[in-house]
């Protein structure tokens, strides 16, 4: 992988490891990554998950260390060549030249792909064990927001502002006029009464369209994709409203950000 001027970038870093191609890559997958690991819920393992851990450790048989004595009787042995598998076409089909493959290759490592695939779970390490969970849930719903976000991020044409929320908290909207889509991230919202939510609003020429509705539980992190296309130049606003959402705001916006 090479740098935006054609240097080297880290293959240890995380966005290498994530297929990216050059430097500009490699920031905003691992911005992405970072906005999507802040979006998980934590999870406490169960303690039955802790036990099965360790009933495996003592029921695996531990192999005695090679000895020094052993290892300079033993002759060097060449480390092994990595080789690249490429399973056979199908029958009838031609084979792929090797710009063909390299082609493939690239197109599997695409953002949409490799970027898709970390929106759908995040690894976290709680309680001192790996637990897989779902980004914001795990059914469609979240995972199809999980992935429209990160489609954003990826857009070359993304931008970014930041604003402070009244009330308390901060977002940013995410937006790309080439895709019409936004999203809005945001920290430290307060906690509302149960019977209120945060909604979102594109606001154009005086009119509000609702766009969706965010977490209104005091979580230190929410975000929301959306709803609707994005035009450039629109505001987008956000009200306290009941339960539910509303058609039109029924209170003064507390952020208005215009992309």
């Amino acid at each position: 992988m090479t740098d935006d001027d054609g240097g080297i970038v880290d293959p240890e870093r995380l966005g290498a490891r994530l297929g990216a191609q050059s430097e500009r890559e490699a920031r905003e997958f691992e911005e992405v990554a970072a906005q999507l690991g802040a979006a998980a819920e934590p999870v406490q393992p169960p303690a039955e998950l802790k036990a099965a851990l360790f009933a495996k450790l003592g029921s695996t048989p531990q192999l005695p260390a090679d000895t020094a004595q052993e290892a300079a009787g033993r002759p060097e042995q060449p480390a092994p060549t990595p080789a690249e598998y490429t399973a056979p076409p199908p029958a009838g089909l031609p084979a792929q030249t090797p710009a063909e493959h390299r082609a493939n290759r690239r197109w599997f490592q695409r953002p949409g792909a490799i970027l898709a695939a970390a929106a759908a779970a995040a690894i976290l390490f709680v309680a001192g064990a790996f637990v897989g969970v779902g980004l914001a849930g795990t059914d469609s719903y979240q995972r199809e927001q999980a992935t429209a976000l990160a489609a954003i991020n990826a857009a070359p044409d993304v931008q970014r502002a930041t604003s402070a929320v009244s009330g308390g908290g901060t977002a940013t909207l995410v937006w790309s006029a080439q895709q019409g889509r936004s999203a809005v991230i945001a920290t430290d919202l307060p906690k509302l009464a149960d019977d209120k939510t945060y909604e979102l609003w594109y606001i154009h020429d005086g009119t509000a369209t609702p766009a969706g509705t965010m977490d209104s539980t005091g979580a230190v992190h929410s975000w929301r994709v959306l709803k609707g296309e994005m035009t450039p130049g629109v505001t987008v606003g956000m009200t306290v409203e009941p339960d539910g959402g509303s058609q039109k705001p029924t209170t003064p916006p507390i952020l208005a950000i215009t992309s």
